[in-house]
């Protein structure tokens, strides 16, 4: 497979805060593949480099610790190219050249980014003159990187698919089910959104709460919300604290399970 390189400059890098040092051809030894992650990546195009740099400068490194970035249409972004040492994988960074797939989560790479992974392999390793250990970035430090998915490819030789697919979608987030507290709700009124929250504390282990399932945000329910805020004091404002508070019924809904 032929294929080109969009350099630093055709998508937009910045400039190095500090330049990385050189790494002469001869020293690398091995092939590293890498994911974005545990969320999917929606991002084609230059917009999937840029992103990455913007969270490698924001955690103080020089730029894009990528050697390579591949898009899901199967564009190879420059990162830090054959010959800046990397940061993609501690004690790797000079051995190891570093690719990220952009792809998270349980989201399926495409055949054409696959094929722009492999292809980018094998010219490696004739620039290099050897053949390159082919490795998941998990086999360089413990981590979930780069997903079962890539990983298994990996492991199974990086083959190029004969066949081509067109770039999958992430699937969609689903809507989030945690609501916000109402501001007429606490210690002594009626509300409706009361049934919810001594649901939330019974469910959580925090009853029982004498006389619910009621509107009333009564002792029995003040009580329950204490204890509460005794096991998550992070929450609390006060020592014996009847108030959920927004935070609070936030952090409740999640312990209980929703998203």
């Amino acid at each position: 497979m032929t294929f080109t390189i969009t350099s630093r400059k055709s998508w937009g890098a910045k400039p190095w805060t500090s330049t990385p040092d050189t790494v002469p051809l001869s020293e690398r030894r091995e092939f590293f593949i890498h994911y974005d992650g545990a969320h999917p990546v929606s991002r084609t195009g230059p917009s999937v480099p840029k992103a990455i740099e913007r969270a490698h400068l924001a955690q103080k490194w020089s730029g894009i610790g990528y050697n390579f970035v591949i898009d899901q249409a199967g564009t190879v972004f420059e990162g830090r190219g054959w010959g800046l040492q990397s940061a993609h994988c501690p004690g790797h960074n000079r051995s190891g050249i570093g690719v990220q797939i952009a792809v998270g989560g349980n989201q399926k790479p495409s055949d054409a980014a696959l094929r722009a992974a492999r292809a980018l392999y094998d010219e490696a390793c004739r620039r290099t003159g050897r053949t390159l250990a082919k490795k998941g970035h998990k086999d360089g430090i413990a981590t979930l990187c780069p997903g079962g998915t890539l990983y298994a490819w990996v492991k199974a030789g990086m083959p190029a698919p004969a066949g081509s697919s067109k770039p999958k979608p992430p699937a969609p987030t689903p809507a989030s089910k945690i609501v916000a507290l109402n501001a007429a709700v606490r210690p002594g009124v009626r509300h409706a959104q009361v049934r919810d929250l001594q649901q939330l504390l019974i469910k959580t282990g925090h009853g029982p709460i004498k006389g619910a399932v009621t509107d009333l945000y009564g002792p029995e329910t003040q009580r329950a919300v204490a204890r509460w805020h005794d096991r998550n004091p992070a929450y609390r404002t006060g020592q014996h604290d009847p108030k959920i508070g927004p935070r609070g019924f936030v952090a409740l809904q999640k312990q209980a399970g929703r998203r």
